[in-house]
């Protein structure tokens, strides 16, 4: 018996083209292959029972051959040498010849499209999980991990969690307006290098409808600390004592930046620094211009084995919005609206409903205490706001990490 692999009509040039005639034709190969001996049935054990193979390898297979998104099949494709074993446990189970010759062409077009856009094996997997339809956090985190290894080395720091609290409240001096509370945290800091100076908190107010009009002030959360870090906003109670030496410089464009000057290397050197300040009077909580959308957001510069963002805000300051999570690339600017600069991430937002209760964080100890004092000092009720959370291991960097939301037109207005 002859057969034919399935034929596929155009889906363009390059990449994604060959790879998906390729894959779907090893996909055909692998499902005629085993419905040879399992007619009806994708199970694991079945499969492995009828051609005396692995568990692993059947579960390879089957995920080859049936997995509905082509580019999912790839990423569960079994090496060459267990290819052959596959095949040729096919052939001593007794599947047809031509069955088997069809299924090891369709591999080694597959091996040549490998070959063709890619310099090795591991790349050519990088591809494929790069392509947005088949994302998923897990294969993410895996490619992420391995920059934060290399940026660790090469920069001279790290730290175990990147921490960030955002508080937004209503103005109780300007109608329609609101103040941000910013709470940063850079938990288990340590330098791999000596002689490392690192900006630890960065915040800029861009509106570009208000540009002459701003009254937004910065008030420290702990005046104390700040007075004694010279003007840093430091939350004493919350960081690891003795701390080093900080500072705060103005930046380009209205940016303030505090800067960790260099300390001991390794663990002896470890340390958590927590700061937090109030900006009153940032913006109108409406949209002061047709399609105006909010952007409340973090900077992630510094690599980091966990981003920890919580987002606090009032219950209705905004009205009714859905609120959506975007990461911008910094490597053009440092800031970064603009869509061609947004990188894929499959992390999502999650609801978590009001107060504090459920705040708790793996990686931060005592961080449910530090949310009350927060609310303390902003003489606030925690129960009148909703909580969000953004958690995302290794995350991309230079980046910026940001809470999206379209603004509603102004109550009474059209």
């Amino acid at each position: 018996m002859t057969v034919e692999p399935k034929q596929l009509e155009s889906v363009g040039e390059g990449f994604e083209a060959d790879t998906i005639e390729a894959v779907t034709q090893v996909r055909d190969a692998y499902a005629r292959i085993i419905e040879t001996k399992c007619p009806g049935s994708k199970a694991v054990t079945a499969i492995s029972d009828a051609f005396g193979i692995h568990r692993k390898l059947a579960w390879q297979v089957v995920k080859v051959a049936y997995a509905d998104d082509p580019f999912v099949a790839t990423r569960h494709m079994p090496p060459s040498k267990s290819v052959r074993l596959w095949l040729k446990s096919a052939r001593e189970v007794g599947v047809e010849h031509d069955l088997i010759e069809i299924a090891q062409n369709a591999c080694d077009r597959l091996e040549s499209v490998i070959s063709t856009h890619a310099s090795s094996r591991s790349e050519f997997e990088m591809l494929i999980e790069s392509i947005g339809s088949t994302s998923d956090v897990q294969s993410e985190e895996k490619w992420r991990q391995h920059t934060f290894l290399g940026n660790s080395y090469t920069l001279g720091v790290q730290c175990r969690a990147l921490m960030s609290l955002n508080v937004l409240l209503p103005s109780e001096d300007k109608e329609d307006h609101f103040h941000s509370a910013q709470i940063r945290g850079l938990m288990g800091y340590r330098q791999t290098r000596a002689n490392v100076r690192w900006v630890v908190n960065q915040s800029v107010l861009i509106d570009d409808d208000n540009a002459d009009k701003h009254t937004m002030t910065r008030q420290a959360l702990d005046p104390e600390g700040a007075a004694k870090y010279g003007g840093v906003p430091v939350i004493t109670d919350f960081c690891s004592d003795p701390m080093p030496a900080l500072e705060r410089v103005e930046a380009d464009r209205g940016m303030m930046q505090d800067e960790l000057l260099s300390g001991e290397v390794g663990l002896t050197g470890q340390r958590t620094l927590v700061t937090g300040e109030l900006l009153r009077n940032v913006a109108p909580t409406y949209a002061t211009s047709e399609g105006k959308r909010a952007h409340f957001g973090v900077a992630v510069r510094i690599p980091t084995q966990m981003l920890h963002f919580d987002l606090f805000v009032y219950k209705g300051l905004f009205g009714k919005v859905d609120r959506e999570l975007v990461v911008f690339s910094e490597l053009v600017s440092q800031i970064a609206f603009d869509e061609r600069d947004v990188l894929s991430v499959s992390d999502e937002i999650r609801q978590l409903g009001t107060g504090v209760s459920l705040a708790q964080a793996p990686d931060i100890a005592g961080y449910p205490d530090l949310a009350r004092s927060v609310f303390a000092r902003l003489n606030a009720d925690p129960d009148d706001y909703e909580l969000y959370r953004i958690r995302m291991a290794y995350p991309p960097m230079p980046a910026s990490v940001v809470y999206r939301h379209k603004m509603l037109p102004q109550v009474g207005t059209h």
